[in-house]
Parts: structure tokens; C-alpha cells; sequence
């Protein structure tokens, strides 16, 4: 494997219910100048950034070419979790969507109060459809952004006492996720309400199969949504970013990735 030095100096301890250490089994440095600003990667093992919050990049698994994309606006919000595409916010109030050699597909789709549809938080569906909350209406909508008209929505998501604050929106495997306040959201592909998940602060969340996997003070956590319980999976002594699929487990210190097995995770 490359980088044998890294190797050496970046381990990941478990918890007793996984096993022992976790020793990278590969690790890729970031060749890029200034600040990562965000990151993720893709069910074929792709690794993406965004430096300075203005230029994303690609590194390929196989080759490691490099590819990069800019629009000279502040980019932000990189979504990875859809196959078929990516998305991120440009200049605060455009929606991205770019397919996985960060080539557009679709022309910037505004998110702002001079449309029907002026969401905060997105998430894509496909090549027709993406989900966004508005929490001015304190819905979920379904938005055809070729048509550009909303097609779906959920009932109103404010508590009786107080309105709801919502920090991330996942589309999984025909499932919605609307994380914040101590808890997730759960909703089917028609917007209605399955379940109310609790969970702690977080800073990074991912949904695989039936688990959510999230990231809270340097440690790596996991939810299972069929008990709600949540049991530590990794800690350290700290990190930029993490991401995963069902074959490995990314983590992002200091410009170098690190690449673990995850599929003790399901």
C-alpha cells in the first residue's frame, strides 16, 4: 500500500463490541494548497473536496487522476450520497448538480424567496426530482426542477411549542432523513412520517442501510434505526472529516485520507 509513513501515526481504536485497533489499510494525500473546506466520497470509492470553499475536486480510486470544478462562487454543502450525481450549494442561493466526472447536468436551480421553491436544506432524488425543507412553510417538498413545480409535500413539521430547527436533509434508498433538535425525521417517499429517531449533536451524518453513522466531538458513532441505539465505533485524537460506504471507511486528517475497512460496520 502507498504511504506507509502515514500508516504508522494514525490509528483508529474501537470499542470493545467491534474488535481491537483499526489500522488504515491505504491512506491518499491531498495535494492542495490552503484549506479543505469540505468532503466526501462516492459508493465507487472516489474522494472528493472543495478547497478554499471555491474549487471542488475529484481524485479517481483507480487512477488517482485529479479533475476539478469551479464556478467562482463560494461552494459549499457537497453532497455525495446519491449514485447517481452530486450536488452543492453556489453563491449561498443556487443548487448544483453535477454528475461524477463534475460535469453539470442541469443549470444552476435557484433556492430563493422569488420562487415556489426556497428550501435550506436539499437533497436529490434523480434526474427529475430533489427534496427540499422550507422552513418557512415547515414542509418537505418534492420539487420537479425540470418543470419547476412542487409535486409533493409532507404535513407541517413544527413542534406544538416550538418551530423546528433542521441542520441536514439525506435521501436514501427511497427514504428522507431530516435530522435536528435531538432527533431525525424519517419519512417515506410520499413525505409521511415513519419514525422519530433520537439522536445526539452531531457534526457529520451518513445513512447505509440501517444505520446512521455520525461524527460528534472526534469520534465516530453508530445509530441503529431498528433499536435506536447508538454505540461508539471509533474514536481519535481528532479529525477534519469523515465519510463511508459499505467497503471503507474515510477519514480526513490534515490533508492525508485515511481508508479503513467498514464492513464490520453492517
Amino acid at each position: 500500500m502507498k504511504n506507509h509513513f502515514w500508516i504508522l501515526i494514525f490509528v483508529l481504536v474501537f470499542n470493545s463490541g467491534f474488535g481491537q485497533e483499526l489500522i488504515p489499510i491505504d491512506s491518499i494525500r491531498l495535494e492542495a494548497d490552503g484549506e479543505i473546506t469540505d468532503f466526501g466520497t462516492d459508493d465507487f470509492n472516489n474522494i472528493y473536496f472543495i478547497r478554499n470553499s471555491t474549487e471542488l475536486n475529484k481524485i479517481e480510486c483507480q487512477t488517482k487522476k485529479r479533475k476539478s470544478f469551479s464556478n467562482r462562487n463560494i461552494l459549499e454543502e457537497l453532497n455525495t450520497q446519491n449514485i447517481l450525481q452530486l450536488s452543492l450549494k453556489s453563491g449561498f442561493f443556487n443548487l448544483l448538480i453535477l454528475d461524477n466526472q463534475l460535469n453539470p447536468v442541469q443549470d444552476p436551480i435557484p433556492l430563493n424567496s422569488s420562487t415556489d421553491f426556497s428550501p435550506t436544506l436539499t437533497a436529490p432524488v434523480d434526474n427529475n426530482f430533489l427534496w427540499g425543507y422550507d422552513p418557512v412553510v415547515q414542509r418537505l417538498l418534492l420539487w420537479n426542477y425540470r418543470e419547476k413545480k412542487i409535486v409533493r409535500q409532507s404535513m407541517i413539521l413544527n413542534d406544538r411549542d416550538a418551530a423546528e430547527f433542521f441542520t441536514k436533509l439525506i435521501y436514501y434508498s427511497n427514504k428522507i432523513y431530516l435530522a435536528g433538535n435531538g432527533k431525525i425525521l424519517k419519512f417515506d417517499e410520499f413525505a409521511n412520517l415513519e419514525k422519530v429517531i433520537p439522536i445526539d449533536e452531531y457534526d457529520q451524518l451518513y445513512v447505509i442501510e440501517n444505520y446512521i453513522f455520525y461524527s460528534k466531538e472526534g469520534e465516530i458513532y453508530r445509530l441503529d434505526q431498528k433499536t435506536n441505539l447508538s454505540e461508539k465505533i471509533a474514536e481519535t485524537d481528532g479529525f477534519d472529516f469523515f465519510s463511508l460506504n459499505k467497503s471503507y471507511l474515510f477519514v480526513l486528517k490534515d490533508k492525508v485520507v485515511y481508508l479503513y475497512d467498514s464492513q464490520n460496520f453492517f
